[in-house]
């Protein structure tokens, strides 16, 4: 490669702006009842640290967008299992959920695949849900599509880029969430005591 091509390859990659994605002050309520039951959520540290690196030939070569998906992925939890179980918890290492409730529940998170391509992300969340014992209650991939945002992309170029895939992802966690809760759900009836009910439900936290 001659010198000039060198020199301005070199001078591109210090140019490039880096943003980076993920959620922050995010609060919404859910329609799924809260549960007398306890959550312990495991999201290792691999998946918190991962980063895909996101390009747009809308907004330029010299800005790059680091998407945090497990970042995203734990702040939506946050956000959305208290809301659903008396007890919440979330610990980077696997553990069985142990008393605090007749129900309780272990979750490991994961995020096999996240995109960000023709105006909107698509969100891959693994679940693995267990009791008291060891064997899965169930275990299941949730894939979905955040909504589109090219008309925000076209308009706002790399001022909107940010926007862009931040609101596209967020809906597509949102979507997987409601997915994943009706799945909890029916993981936590299949514990109910033989022969009784399951304690009733409280209000949903901030439900209109």
């Amino acid at each position: 490669m001659k010198r000039p091509a060198m020199l301005f390859l070199a001078l591109l990659a210090t140019a490039c702006v880096h943003h980076r994605i993920e959620f922050s002050d995010i609060q919404h309520p859910i329609s799924t009842p809260k549960q007398n039951a306890a959550v312990v959520v495991v999201i290792d540290q691999a998946t918190l640290d991962q980063t895909v690196d996101v390009h747009s030939w809308m907004t330029g070569i010299a800005h790059s967008w680091d998407a945090r998906p497990g970042q995203m992925l734990k702040q939506v939890a946050d956000v959305e299992l208290p809301q659903m179980f008396s007890s919440y918890e979330v610990t980077p290492a696997y553990r069985p959920a142990t008393g605090g409730s007749d129900r309780p529940l272990s979750l490991q998170l994961t995020v096999p695949s996240y995109r960000f391509e023709n105006f909107h992300a698509t969100v891959s969340v693994r679940a693995i849900a267990r009791g008291s014992s060891e064997a899965p209650l169930f275990e299941k991939t949730y894939t979905r599509d955040g909504d589109t945002q090219g008309g925000k992309m076209f308009w706002g170029g790399a001022f909107a880029m940010k926007s862009a895939i931040r609101q596209s992802s967020y809906d597509a966690y949102k979507k997987v969430f409601a997915d994943l809760r009706q799945d909890l759900k029916a993981a936590l009836d299949s514990q109910a005591p033989q022969g009784g009910q399951a304690s009733p439900p409280s209000e949903a936290a901030g439900a209109p």
